[in-house]
Parts: C-alpha cells; structure tokens; sequence
C-alpha cells in the first residue's frame, strides 16, 4: 500500500535549507504524485494544506521563490487524469487559507500563484492544448459549471463571494504574463473567464482590473492563436 501524506516526510524536506535535501524531496513528492496511484479530492487537499504551511514556515526571498517554482513544477508530468483534481486542490487550498495569511508573509503565495497560472498555461501547451483539458481548466477557474462539474473552485467567479476579490485581483495581474510565455493558444477560448468578469464581475473594481487585462498589447503580438493569419488573430471582445 502506498504511504499516506502524513507517513511521508518531503513536505517538510522542502523547506529544508540545504540544497539535496530539497531536490530530493521534490523528487519524492513527484514520485509520489505520478505513481498511477488514484488520489482522493480529501488526499490531494491534505498534501496542499502541508505545502500551504511549507510556503508559510520558509524565510527569505530566495528560498522562498525557489520552492513556489519547485512546487509549480510538479504540474508538467502529471498525467492528464490528474491535473485538474490537483490543480482544485490547490486553489481550493488557498481561497481557504487567504485570509489567514499576514501580510509580511503575502509576496511569497503572490509568487506562488503566479508560478502557478504560468505552469498551468505550460501544462496546456505540453498537451497540445488538448480542448477537454482547458475547458475543464477553465471550468474549474471562472466556476461556470460550479456544482456540474466536481472541480469547480471559482477563483475567477463572477458571483462566489467566498473568493476573496484579492485572489482574484493576482490572478487577472499575472494571467497574460504566463499566457505569453506559451504559444498556440486560442485568445478567444484562453480569455474568456476575463472577459467574463469584466461585463458580469460583482464589483466595479474587479470589473475594471479585468477591463485592463483584456486590452493588454501583448495579446494582439505574433502568438499563434489558432487562425494563424494576421486578420484572424485576437483582438480582443466586442462590446
């Protein structure tokens, strides 16, 4: 039988200090994660819980980026079956936990929350963005199937009061940032969670902060969008 979460001692050995400690544990923890094993929603809760508080107990900047990007990099090689249960997991994790966290202590999940929309785009683009993958991923963001689909989390919802708009304000701040950072992706499709918030968002600001996210330039640049020809490209919604 494979171990529990709570026999397993890498979450801890993440935030060790020396370097092979960590890459060790990282290892582990990828091992673990892409063993074939099936993992319940309350398993996958408990790993992110013991690496929220990871984040939470490691100090200085360096360390502290060092092990979101670590933490981020365990999307790519997970199989496709787990990459929307685990990425639920995580922002499930943190929409709990937000208001919790001081605010000398919020650069570091800002950070991790941008490893993490970069490394989700990745995810994407490594599987060719197969359709049923960034539907179901961006289900799972902007909760429009929210009690139809089970991985649900809305931290880009519209309406979910229990997401805190200041989830949702890093989000929209750094999605263009990891979306550009990949290629072949159809703006239509990759934007339309932003789009929705600007016309239906709950509050004037948020409608706002998306508003500016969807004018960005660097989505009218040379990325391959899905029609390939220059009048095809996205230039964002009508009016």
């Amino acid at each position: 039988m494979a171990p529990t979460i709570q026999e397993t001692s890498f979450v801890k050995q993440l935030a060790a200090n020396d370097r092979p400690t960590r890459e060790k544990a990282l290892s582990s923890l990828q091992t673990y994660l892409c063993s074939g094993r099936t993992f319940t929603t309350i398993e996958l809760l408990k790993i992110w819980k013991g690496l929220f508080f990871c984040i939470f107990h490691t100090d200085r900047p360096i360390p502290q980026q060092r092990l979101s990007k670590s933490l981020a990099s365990l999307l790519l090689p997970l199989p496709t079956t787990l990459f929307l249960p685990f990425i639920h997991a995580f922002w499930k994790t943190i929409i709990q936990y937000w208001s919790q966290i001081p605010s000398l202590r919020l650069d570091k999940y800002l950070y991790l929350l941008r490893q993490y929309i970069a490394h989700s785009f990745k995810y994407l683009q490594q599987h060719a963005w197969n359709g049923e993958l960034v539907a179901g991923y961006l289900e799972l963001l902007d909760g429009f199937n929210e009690g139809k689909s089970e991985h649900g989390v809305g931290a880009l919802s519209v309406s979910d009061g229990k997401v805190p708009d200041g989830v949702r304000y890093h989000v929209l701040d750094v999605w263009v940032d990891g979306l550009v950072e990949t290629e072949g992706w159809d703006g239509f499709e990759v934007m339309r969670p932003v789009e929705r918030l600007r016309t239906e968002g709950r509050t004037k600001a948020v409608r706002e902060r998306a508003g500016g996210v969807m004018v960005d330039e660097r989505l009218k640049g040379d990325q391959d969008m899905g029609g390939g020809d220059e009048e095809d490209e996205f230039a964002g919604f009508e009016e």
